[in-house]
């Protein structure tokens, strides 16, 4: 990641060309690692393909240190070295980051996502606040363990955020490879992509608490500040996100750019930073943004776009986030032998991973019984009622003879063996490791530094490696047949009434082509359920099945029959390289 501030090979043909040089020669070789690891399932169960770059980064960061200053390539080879083994948090969040988040929301199951909206929200929203608090008092209260170093309570709360922010992708990397029950794969996926949204507007608020703390202020009259930085930033990312969303569709939808799909896809694809740039302009979160734009995309820009560029923006967004997730990783294993062994202290780092792992445990365990015992329950209960409401009709139509399905799935209720595994899914990543570079300057960012690495290393290699253990010791069942799950799901929406109305019908009529000359109302929420329930079963009519209302001229009919649909898979997490 280049961090040019004070060195001047950058400025130089032969600099750049050689900086440019080590990172294509670290990438090709982790991409032929990676090959190998996934010739060897079980290889792969116990070295996720995260730790395997890490790995690669953290022995080049060793051979950078070891011939660092000797000259051997250039006159300024030290500069180099440095801007190597550096870490440039504005890289990350500004280039690298979005389009990972942007994949993430484009290709999440909208239907089974919103299906665990509500635990997911209590885990990823109340949840992270909740284990903050903990961890950063659970710091406090162990403070004669670490007597070598004294950051204030505040600084402890920043810390507790950004540590909150979870990154399991090599959990789901192996949920993927072993098709776990998808209910606890969505409760991880989701948990993760809002989590790290929360946790971002979360530090950032905290953040400016610490330097007012720092600056001496009166921190009662920051409070106020601080609640309403949070809330705005959150929910105004989230209403800019679906409005860039909306408004790209309606531009597509006036624009018909489909007889020239170059020019289509070129229009299409900035769509990874454009809500980005346009949050950070505003002061708001661009993460957070970029993450409801993505989800915005699936759903109202695709139904405007031709086939073919769905199907190759689709392999672009996947691209370029599997390779932002390579240099991100590569990047941690780099800046490993680029801290200063004088701030390792190592009573605080203990007291930070055990603090991570009980304020992980306050955050899950208590989130599920909550769950499990108000809104699950209320939502067993409609559902139940759903049933009942469905076999009445069908029973007066003459089509059921009254016997409920008894192979019908119910998955209003959290587990036990689930909420293990939600426990254990708590992996720190890169998003920790970026936020910790741009703690305020308080005399202790440098001891943080050093602990949310480490906190990274340990649960990346640990948990990431021990994945598959733990799905056999807590039983989870694995290799689940999509077709099958699919059709024993038991149906239940999140949108009901007027609002899923309003979001089926007149809100897709204003920014998708000629849908208000196509579908009436009923056909509209008829269309919806059919595309969200998306039951897999005879794979010919799913391969061929086009929503209706992209079929606006004849010729576009022709050239949607002749392409074939990409068949999507419920585990597919945006990072599918199968």
């Amino acid at each position: 990641m280049v961090d040019t501030g004070g060195s001047s090979w950058h400025e130089s043909n032969r600099g750049l060309s050689i900086y440019i040089a080590i990172y294509m020669a670290l990438f090709f070789v982790v991409m032929i690692l990676s090959k190998w690891l996934h010739d060897r399932p079980t290889v792969s169960s116990y070295v996720p393909e995260a730790a395997m770059v890490i790995m690669v980064g953290s022995v080049a960061g060793l051979l950078f240190n070891l011939v660092e200053g000797s000259g051997i390539f250039v006159d300024n080879y030290e500069s180099i070295s440095e801007s190597l083994l550096s870490f440039s948090p504005t890289v990350f969040f500004v280039v690298l980051l979005p389009p990972i988040i942007f994949n993430s929301g484009y290709h999440l199951r909208r239907d089974l996502f919103f299906r665990h909206i509500v635990p997911i929200c209590l885990f990823a929203c109340l949840g992270t606040i909740l284990a903050t608090f903990i961890f950063a008092s659970f710091l406090h209260y162990a403070r004669f363990l670490y007597p070598d170093f004294a950051p204030s309570f505040v600084e402890l709360l920043a810390f507790g955020a950004l540590i909150s922010a979870t990154d399991p992708v090599s959990t789901l990397a192996v949920f993927q490879a072993k098709q776990v029950d998808p209910h606890l794969f969505y409760l991880v996926f989701g948990e993760s992509v809002i989590n790290d949204a929360v946790g971002l507007v979360l530090f950032e608020a905290l953040a400016h608490l610490v330097e007012m703390y720092h600056d001496q202020t009166d921190l009662s009259a920051e409070i106020g500040q601080f609640l309403f930085d949070f809330l705005t930033g959150f929910v105004g990312s989230m209403f800019l996100g679906m409005v860039t969303g909306l408004a790209a569709g309606w531009f597509f939808k006036t624009v018909d750019l489909r007889h020239t799909p170059f020019m289509e896809l070129c229009m299409y694809v900035p769509i990874m930073y454009t809500p980005f740039v346009l949050a950070e302009i505003a002061h708001l979160s661009g993460i957070v943004t970029v993450l409801f734009a993505g989800i915005a995309a699936k759903r109202y820009i695709e139904p405007n776009l031709s086939p073919a560029t769905v199907e190759s923006a689709t392999t672009i967004f996947r691209l370029v986030s599997h390779v932002n997730e390579t240099i991100i990783f590569l990047e941690l294993g780099l800046s490993v032998f680029g801290l200063s062994a004088q701030h390792f202290h190592w009573g605080f780092i203990g007291v930070s991973l055990v603090g991570c792992l009980v304020s992980r445990a306050l955050n899950i365990y208590p989130m599920t019984f909550i769950y499990n015992n108000s809104c699950g329950r209320a939502s067993n209960k409609l559902s139940a009622q759903a049933i009942d409401d469905e076999l009445e009709k069908k029973i007066a139509l003459g089509t059921e003879d009254g016997v409920a399905p008894s192979e019908e799935i119910n998955d209003s209720q959290i587990p036990l063996k689930t909420a293990h595994m939600l426990f254990f899914s708590g992996l720190r990543g890169a998003v920790s490791y970026a936020l910790v570079r741009t703690f305020p300057q308080t005399g202790n960012e440098l001891g943080f530094t050093v602990t949310c690495m480490v906190i990274v290393l340990i649960t990346t290699f640990v948990l990431g490696g021990t994945t598959d253990l733990a799905l056999r010791y807590l039983k989870i069942p694995t290799g689940v047949d999509e077709k099958q799950y699919l059709q024993r799901l038991e149906r239940r929406r999140f949108l009901r009434g007027p609002v899923r109305r309003f979001e089926a019908y007149t809100l897709r009529r204003w920014v998708i082509r000629d849908f208000e000359k196509k579908t009436t109302e009923e056909e509209a929420l008829s269309q919806d359920e059919k595309f969200e329930d998306n039951i897999i079963g005879d794979e010919d009519e799913m391969l061929n099945y086009v929503e209706h209302i992209e079929m606006t001229e004849h010729s576009h009919k022709q050239s949607v029959g002749n392409q074939r649909i990409t068949k999507k898979s419920l585990f597919d997490f945006g990072n599918n390289k199968h």
